[in-house]
């Protein structure tokens, strides 16, 4: 795109009608700029449009926008994204310009390119753009000598953005050079431009300054905070270990002072808080790595993030600075240091004055809990990356117990009797005291070994359960104190395997009524309460509840699940779709039940199916209707006309509307269903035979485990309706192209493995030299450790279910002899790779038979291999696995991918049950020695000598070692 006032115009114009609230020229507009993006020099073009000052700002800002999204698709973009590169030539124009432009820009634009910047510096800095960081350098001196504190920002934002990619890079040597390279050009004009920032406020403070005047000054040092961060981060630097005295003492300085010009508005004290807390997050960050050089400064800092801590008020507005300053406490709470809480009263006063006030319920919980209670319960229950003030303190006071657990526990089991006294005082009014005791209880417990018991040394579990939890769970409100309630259901949750069974029992129907309750957290936790009890496992690791626990008042839970999904922003609750699943898992499923459920759960799904949103739902309604059409049928098979009945509708709507999300759910289900039904499959089952054969159905990676496992399904319940019309020739087709790729190889196998287990002889016989050629090209081409093995397993399938003499001959049609040459190079030393039970019973019986019935193997001039083959059964029937795995590395070949590319996620309520190929052999040991006892009875004399010459000692003994085992003998 040649730069020309022509240019110039046209693009004005684009980006101001990107802008346009009417449709027609918007679209028009971002139409002509996504086809001008592939033009060279694009970039470079809109680059100078945002710097040509005749131009409007709104559009120049539009520019810049478009810009750095340009940058991030086209600088470095990924071989299969179909967009052009931006060429070298016009890469290094734009870096030359670049910086220069932000720093001349207003500040919104300034922020545009300051991210297009970092976008650059991703992939280009240092190595590819070394005048970079000199150029910063040298602009950012300037500007602090102007005062120009706009610019000086701008500058350490952009750099703050490019340094921190060194933080979460793996550690190489190529990373500390780079880090090296950093700080000896920008370390210093940092540590410059910081203290001399410091002095400004120290003069504008002690001078009444506005707080005009001292916003710029608090940015400025805190992205010199952020980018020391960045920078120590790895390791410590030595500059900073030379100048540590220098940076900690204006940190503290930070932390101590105060700043009544600012302090006094709310935007001017986040702005204090905001650097406050950087320089929590960089203090911490000494402590927890460079501990031993941070020591002499450690009193000094945690008495002034004690005192900050005291004064920092309950508003959200300051939630950062209290869970930064509180994690560096509990940080030195841990540390080798923790003497510095020994002393008498200090644990109680920080339980009192920083624990207890931020564990409090506050009005934005209320309201969190009423307006969101989804990230309500992630905070509360599922413990969420965002650090809240209840969750942090509760973590200083387990820091602290790591070394003082008897304090800790006196000192907080007072507290919460503190707390239900006051409660017991006036219920009404003082509930959240109870709530905050409640809340301690269940954030101190300690989980053990396994995550599904734990304990605690607050109180005694079940009397406080009695007299405290109990109460709110018999209230006949449901909807009274909905907090309390939460916090209630919680706590037996949390503590649900300390209940004896008796106990717990009479407690359901309470759980089933609080799933009527309508606040979403309560009946969503009274769902989750459920759903976990029915996990819970006695010490021998049988299930502690059963289906005759629940059959009592089973309907009237079903109808409670279903009836909450009908609350306002239930309806995809994923709490109460879990708890259907489990209960259908557990529960004696009647007719009486299954008519219900189905009907709800296809009504469910038929609502979903018109916009999918939250797929943990959606993974719970199919595994839901997965667990309850297996165990339905488990008791009445006459059951699957009905679930045919309801299903097929919302099946058939996910087929022909393409829902790419359901498409793996579907095919699961369908063969589930089809793996149910008795021979012939209904005209409804064939029709989607036909679309399973279409290779449009195969172009989405995501679904073809899915429609691999549908295929299966018909292979093994309609061999016959496989054979006809050349249907065989397409399913081999489809196994000829998964096989060809490592990333869907297995499922090939998959495939291949069910048409020889499933498919007459005859059926097959005809293909089999194209199979052969497949698999033998595959290997030649791209040979993995998985293909290895998967051709191994299919090899032995093959010649247990259809014989030798059909292994050898099919084999031998693909060039004469190749089947020795198979079993000498290929067979021999991969066998003994194969794991898992089923598998290793199936390759030692294969390569046994090999050697005992197969007449190549048992000429004489096959001496050698026959050894080596025995050697190698050895090695399989008598090595741990362990010894015997192989890993490698494998990079997965991405398919060609169409449109929405949902990964797969397995139904594990529809799995497909693995048949045992050879389920009158029990132990492949036993068939090894016998076979090889019987085979020595024929030619006595001649096979001891092949072991001895042929098996390594190691196996001899093993060998001899399993004889003596089986009582047989080789003579």
């Amino acid at each position: 795109m040649e730069w020309n006032p022509e240019t110039l115009q046209n693009l004005s114009q684009c980006f101001l009608h990107t802008l346009s609230p009417i449709p027609e020229p918007r679209r028009a507009a971002e139409r002509f700029l996504s086809e001008a993006a592939d033009l060279p020099n694009y970039g470079l073009a809109v680059l100078r449009l945002v710097a040509e000052p005749s131009v409007e700002e709104q559009t120049r800002h539009a520019a810049a926008v478009n810009f750095k999204n340009h940058l991030r698709s086209r600088w470095l973009p990924s071989a299969d994204s179909g967009v052009a590169p931006i060429m070298d030539s016009e890469k290094e124009q734009i870096k030359t310009l670049i910086v220069s432009l932000m720093l001349s820009s207003s500040p919104r634009i300034q922020s545009q390119l300051s991210e297009a910047l970092a976008v650059i510096g991703k992939h280009d800095f240092p190595r590819n753009w070394p005048a970079l960081l000199p150029e910063l350098v040298s602009s950012l001196q300037k500007a602090a000598l102007a005062g120009d504190y706009a610019a000086v920002n701008g500058i350490l934002g952009t750099a703050n953005s490019i340094f921190k990619n060194f933080r979460h890079q793996y550690r190489t040597d190529e990373l500390f050079l780079d880090i090296k390279y950093c700080l000896e050009i920008f370390a210093p004009p940092l540590q410059e431009i910081f203290v001399k920032t410091d002095s400004l406020i120290d003069a504008a403070v002690s001078s009444g300054g506005s707080a005009a005047n001292l916003k710029p000054l608090f940015e400025s040092q805190k992205l010199c905070c952020r980018i020391f961060f960045s920078l120590n981060f790895q390791d410590l630097p030595e500059f900073f270990e030379d100048n540590m005295e220098k940076w900690m003492g204006v940190f503290k300085k930070c932390l101590s002072s105060n700043y009544p010009a600012l302090e006094s508005t709310e935007d001017g004290l986040t702005l204090v808080d905001d650097l406050r807390a950087a320089v929590c997050e960089n203090i911490n960050l000494y402590m927890e790595k460079y501990e031993e050089e941070f020591q002499k400064f450690l009193e000094g800092f945690a008495s002034a993030v004690w005192t900050l801590l005291r004064d920092v008020s309950k508003s959200p507005s300051r939630d950062q600075l209290a869970t930064t300053a509180i994690k560096f406490l509990t940080t030195v709470s841990t540390s080798a240091h923790h003497a510095l809480f020994a002393g008498e009263n200090v644990i109680k006063e920080i339980c009192q004055s920083i624990v207890i006030p931020n564990v409090s319920l506050r009005d934005e919980d209320e309201e969190l809990f009423e307006m969101n209670y989804i990230e309500f319960i992630r905070r509360d229950m599922e413990g969420s990356d965002v650090d809240t003030r209840r969750r942090i303190a509760c973590e200083l006071l387990k820091g602290l117990a790591t070394n003082y657990k008897a304090q800790v526990t006196e000192v907080v089991s007072h507290e919460i009797q503190k707390l239900l006294s006051s409660f017991s005082s006036n219920p009404a009014v003082q509930w959240k005291d109870k709530d905050c005791a409640i809340y301690l209880v269940v954030s101190l417990a300690t989980k053990k070994a396994g995550g599904a018991s734990v304990s605690t040394d607050l109180i005694d579990v079940q009397s406080f359960f009695a007299s405290i939890i109990l109460p709110e769970l018999q209230s006949h409100d449901v909807n009274s104190f909905p907090m309390l309630k939460a916090g209630s259901l919680k706590f037996l949750t949390m503590f649900r395997s300390h209940l004896p069974k008796p106990f717990a029992m009479q407690l359901f129907p309470e759980l089933v009524r609080f799933l009527k309750a309508e606040s979403n957290v309560v009946h969503s936790y009274a769902a989750s309460c459920i759903e976990k009890l029915l996990l819970v496992k006695e010490e021998g690791g049988r299930s502690r509840y059963v289906a005759g626990d629940i059959s009592p008042f089973l309907l009237q839970l079903m109808t409670n699940l279903f009836d909450a999904l009908k609350f306002p922003e239930s309806e995809e609750n994923q709490y109460i779709m879990k708890c259907i699943m489990r209960v259908l898992g557990v529960a004696e499923i009647s007719s009486e039940v299954a008519g219900p459920c189905i009907g709800g759960l296809t009504s469910v799904l038929s609502e979903v199916c018109k916009n999918p949103k939250n797929p943990t739902f959606n993974h719970y309604i199919f595994e839901s209707v997965a667990v309850l059409v297996r165990r339905a049928c488990e008791r009445d098979i006459s059951l699957i006309s009905a679930f045919e009945t309801s299903l097929f509708p919302s099946l058939q709507m996910i087929l022909a509307n393409d829902i790419a999300e359901f498409l793996p759910y579907a095919f699961q289900l369908l063969a589930q269903l089809v793996e149910l039904n008795r021979p012939p499959l209904s005209p409804n089952y064939m029709q989607i035979f036909l679309l399973l054969l279409s290779p449009e159905s195969w172009k989405r990676s995501g679904n073809v485990p899915a429609l691999v496992r549908l295929l299966q399904a018909f292979l093994q319940k309609a061999p016959h309706e496989v054979t006809q019309e050349n249907r065989l020739s397409e399913v081999l087709g489809i196994f000829d192209k998964l096989v060809a790729a490592p990333s869907t190889d297995e499922q090939g196998f998959y495939v291949l493995n069910t048409v020889i287990e499933y498919l007459d002889y005859g059926a097959i016989a005809p293909y089999m030299t194209g199979v052969w050629n497949a698999l033998f090209t595959r290997l030649q081409n791209k040979k993995t450790i998985k293909f290895q093995k998967s051709l191994v397993v299919f090899m032995s399938l093959f010649l247990v279910k259809h014989g030798h003499a059909h292994l050898v001959a099919t084999m031998n049609t693909v060039q004469p002899n190749i089947f020795t040459t198979i079993v000498q190079q290929f067979w021999i030393p991969n066998v003994k790779l194969i794991m898992g039970s089923v598998e290793v019973k199936l390759a030692a019986v294969a390569a046994t038979r090999l050697i005992c019935e197969t007449p190549d193997l048992l000429h004489p001039a096959a001496s050698k291999i026959w050894g080596a083959m025995l050697d190698s059964i050895v090695t399989l029937v008598s090595r741990p696995e362990q010894e015997r795995a192989v890993e490698e590395p494998e990079m997965p070949d991405v398919l060609e991918n169409v449109g929405y590319t949902a990964a797969f996620v397995s139904l594990h309520n529809a799995g497909r049950r693995e048949a045992d190929p050879l389920p009158d052999i029990r132990d492949p040991k036993q068939f090894v020695v016998a076979s090889l006892a019987r085979l020595s009875a024929a030619s006595p004399g001649r096979y001891p000598q092949l072991i001895g010459e042929n098996l390594e000692k190691a196996n001899q003994a093993a060998l001899l070692q399993l004889c003596s085992a089986y009582n047989s003998i080789i003579i």
